[in-house]
């Protein structure tokens, strides 16, 4: 009988042993898109006005693909396709965002002290995204940018992207 518990909790110590997928990892895969939310605020003569946003329509084929290989650059492809309305000074209209970007990323684990991030770099240029919450078959990221124009001012803008995993 010691013979085999012995043999259960060495083979249960093996398999713990086993190396615990990385970030990058975990997030690899294609990305369906099923939400875009927008908020923000820019300078008009002198007074913030503040906007939001909802898509409205999501046409097919809006997917992020993250590509993992190890010990070699991440490739992603990212078509997006969709309509959002948009709310300012008491008015809504239409606005749509159709891009097709490719290019390389990569994910920093915040160990739990901070939120996990998420990197896209196209053409030099990288935007960063907040992971918001992340499980096997969705997650949520956020992307914060700010610009300021000579002559508009300031607009900072925050986009939170929901997503399902084919």
């Amino acid at each position: 009988m010691k013979k085999i518990l012995s043999l259960v909790a060495l083979g249960l110590i093996v398999m713990s042993c086993g190396k615990e997928p990385s970030l990058e990892e975990k997030l690899a895969g294609t990305w369906n898109l099923n939400d875009i939310a927008i908020s923000g605020s820019f300078d008009f003569a002198g007074q913030a006005v503040s906007f939001t946003g909802q898509d409205s329509l999501i046409r097919a084929n809006n997917t992020l693909e993250l590509v993992f290989v190890e010990d070699m650059e991440n490739t992603f492809t990212w078509n997006q396709d969709v309509r959002v309305t948009l709310n300012l000074m008491g008015q809504s209209f239409g606005s749509d965002i159709q891009e097709n970007s490719t290019g390389t990323w990569w994910a920093k684990d915040g160990d739990g002290v901070v939120a996990d991030s998420l990197f896209l770099m196209v053409d030099g240029e990288t935007m960063g995204f907040e992971i918001l919450s992340f499980l096997e078959t969705s997650m949520r990221l956020r992307n914060q940018t700010t610009e300021v124009d000579p002559t508009m001012g300031q607009t900072t803008m925050n986009t939170e992207y929901g997503f399902d995993k084919q």
